[in-house]
């Protein structure tokens, strides 16, 4: 009896943040950036620029815009997703004033030229939004699980499972 109050309590002080009430926390839910709709589409057609699908699957196929908006918004500062979302504004703001059409509706050089535009670009805002944004589509594109599978030597569990004991049909008892 003293033992399993022990360990009740032990445990009780152990993990405090395990309550199952805690679970559906509303804190909890995952955020989204504050996009308007045309940036979510310049967002879809950057990370589309970014890596397009050829005989791999693209960025839209693995919805890696998606994924950005939820990394930024939940695993960077504020000031960091601001700068992000006057980045889109800026792609589109290059967009109209040169070719008088929105970013999300050029097609596929257009875009390039834009973004290698920020990138040779010697202002801090549009070469640093550039390089940040490159740089979170290659993460995002690594970490998926379509890449992990198919084209690194992935394994759920690390070494497998080389089980040295055998098991016996009556459990053990405690």
């Amino acid at each position: 009896m003293m033992k399993s109050l022990a360990i009740t309590v032990w445990g009780m002080m152990a993990f405090p943040g395990c309550k199952p009430g805690e679970i559906m926390d509303e804190n909890v839910l995952v955020k989204s950036l504050p996009l308007t709709e045309k940036q979510r589409l310049n967002l879809e057609k950057m990370v589309d620029t970014f890596l397009p699908e050829t005989d791999t699957l693209g960025a839209v196929q693995l919805n890696i815009h998606r994924f950005l908006d939820k990394l930024i918004a939940n695993c960077y500062p504020e000031e960091e997703q601001k700068l992000f979302v006057n980045g889109l504004d800026l792609l589109e703001g290059i967009a109209q004033d040169t070719f008088l059409k929105s970013f999300d509706s050029l097609g596929i050089s257009d875009r390039e030229n834009i973004l290698l535009g920020l990138d040779n670009e010697d202002a801090d805002e549009g070469k640093s939004f550039f390089d940040f944004s490159k740089e979170q589509v290659i993460l995002a594109f690594t970490s998926s699980e379509y890449f992990l599978t198919n084209y690194t030597n992935y394994e759920m569990i690390p070494g497998g499972y080389d089980g040295c004991v055998d098991v016996p049909e009556v459990p053990f008892k405690v």
